[in-house]
């Protein structure tokens, strides 16, 4: 039997970024249309179930656009089952909005609730609590899935934590969870393993990297998983090191060659890091210029820091030498703040924009 771990799918998300108006409305499309495909995706392997380990959608409040779309997905796969489970984010917000639910969409209680699917056993609870794991009962000559969403430690304790060591000879093969962002997975015993799907489809840039699915197969008592990448659009932070740096060519030289193999369609947040010069001129306009309608969506951080040697300077006659033995010299400044100023004097010096923050 194959079987697909998804979760945290974050229908509705108000994607609060820097994003156009026109492109954030664009995204909470694909984010509804991505639903759709994963049914496709399940199709396309084989799959007989799709686990939702959690965050359908992205809060209490689900717009009726985005609930219709989902309902309409699941009820249209009559050959697929549906197993969800309930997320910190969502909490009852479907069964709430909805009056009639499809007949194949499977939904746990607040204690454990069982399904099974010919040898295969499918448990979760929505409600986390101490010692949740020792009213769990799963036969062990079963292959057991269970469901649960929340953040993996040693021992249950908060409602939001699952304690894997609590999961240690309960007979689960597979913990399918929900809640962290990126794929993880860890053993629980000789058995079984802990495994997050993370997001089909990262959403901001702390959700870097690889996103999709997990691709479970069970058979003969075991269960087999892959991470199988499936995100539209992939974000990447990219950083770029000024050290050494001497004219401006060289940074965007540099950041070409960092970013030559990122897909045009992707998100992309370019970081100057390091130490530079303080006879750099970071034109970080003309980054904007020759990188920015590249990607879909593109920005720049700056995060680097001036390299500044007061020594350098001590016969440097000159407006900037003046400048920065002053700085230097002022007891009353810590150093990160005698890096600022000398940065900001410098860059009006230059006839750049002044520092930011």
């Amino acid at each position: 039997m194959k079987i697909i771990h998804t979760s945290d799918i974050h229908l509705d998300s108000p994607l609060t970024s820097r994003l156009s108006p026109e492109r954030i409305k664009e995204r909470r499309r694909e984010l509804l249309s991505g639903f759709g495909r994963l049914v496709d995706e399940a199709r396309i392997i084989g799959a007989e179930a799709i686990i939702i380990a959690g965050d359908l959608f992205d809060s209490g409040r689900v717009s009726k656009r985005a609930l219709d779309t989902a309902i309409s997905i699941i009820t249209e796969a009559k050959d697929i089952t549906f197993f969800y489970l309930q997320g910190n984010h969502e909490g009852d917000a479907l069964v709430r909005s909805v009056t009639e639910l499809p007949e194949n969409l499977k939904l746990f209680g607040n204690e454990w609730t069982y399904f099974e699917m010919g040898d295969v056993t499918v448990a979760g609870r929505n409600s986390i609590c101490e010692g949740m794991f020792d009213s769990l009962s799963l036969s062990p000559s079963q292959t057991n899935i269970v469901v649960l969403h929340g953040e993996l430690r040693d021992r249950c304790a908060s409602p939001e934590t699952v304690g894997i060591k609590d999961a240690v000879g309960k007979n689960i093969d597979y913990l399918a969870l929900g809640h962290y962002h990126s794929y993880y997975t860890a053993a629980i015993d000789d058995r079984g393993a802990a495994v997050y799907s993370g997001t089909p489809e990262g959403r901001g840039f702390d959700e870097v990297g690889e996103k999709g699915y997990v691709a479970l197969s069970a058979r003969g008592g075991r269960v087999i998983h892959s991470f199988r990448s499936f995100a539209k659009r992939r974000l990447h932070i990219v950083n770029v090191e000024l050290d050494g740096a001497v004219r401006t060519s060289e940074i965007s030289d540099r950041a070409a060659r960092a970013l030559s193999d990122i897909p045009r369609g992707d998100i992309v947040r370019l970081e100057l890091c390091g130490r530079y010069y303080p006879s750099l001129w970071k034109d970080t306009d003309g980054l904007m210029r020759e990188f920015g309608e590249r990607f879909y969506y593109f920005e720049i951080k700056d995060t680097s820091r001036i390299a500044i040697n007061p020594e350098d300077y001590k016969h440097d006659m000159s407006l900037k030498g003046e400048f920065i033995r002053t700085v230097s010299a002022d007891d009353s400044l810590d150093e990160e703040t005698k890096e600022r100023i000398i940065a900001c004097g410098i860059n009006a010096l230059m006839g750049e924009e002044l520092f930011e923050g």
